[in-house]
């Protein structure tokens, strides 16, 4: 079955899963996965929607419609299975708690990337901590780590990393 990832975005109001939900749902298409999120008054949205190629046609050409209605903006790409076989690999979720600071996403997303290490999903955010109110750096990341990477290795990389960014971490089999 044809697969194609709708993205919209824009300011957050209550109604806007329903309303894309519904636009997707009235032209045939079903949201199989989904990732939404209000970011400090913006609405993210990415939805991975099967049907028929005639479906996602009609949701691609009354994207508009949907875009006018909602305020949202709105686009649809073609989901394509990737080319390559996947490499075996174990999932791992990665959390971990710190000051924040500047390029502590980016300083793990490369170590990551040098262990050949996939991030399937990343979540962060900013929390007050308790009586300070110092902002606070939460993350979840989930983790495909390839059977051809070392555990040992890689864990001791983050242990390096995390621990000069001052980041209390954990690694477990997801």
């Amino acid at each position: 079955m044809p697969h194609a990832l709708l993205t919209a975005i824009g300011a957050d109001r209550p109604g806007l899963v329903d309303e894309v939900s519904e636009f997707i749902f009235d032209r045939g298409g079903n949201i199989e996965d989904s990732r939404m999120v209000n970011l400090r008054g913006q609405f993210a949205i990415m939805v991975l929607v099967g049907g028929s190629e005639q479906v996602i046609e009609r949701i691609r050409g009354e994207l508009p419609e949907l875009s006018r209605a909602s305020s949202l903006h709105v686009e649809l790409r073609d989901a394509r299975e990737p080319a390559s076989p996947a490499v075996p690999a174990l999932p791992y979720r990665l959390t971990g708690t710190g000051l924040d600071q500047p390029g502590l996403v980016h300083r793990l997303a490369h170590l990551l990337r040098g262990l050949h290490v996939n991030i399937e999903s990343l979540d962060t955010r900013l929390t007050p901590a308790p009586y300070t109110g110092a902002p606070i750096f939460e993350m979840e990341l989930i983790l495909s780590v390839p059977n051809t990477t070392s555990l040992s290795t890689m864990r001791q990389n983050i242990a390096a990393v995390c621990d000069e960014l001052n980041v209390d971490w954990n690694l477990d089999p997801a």
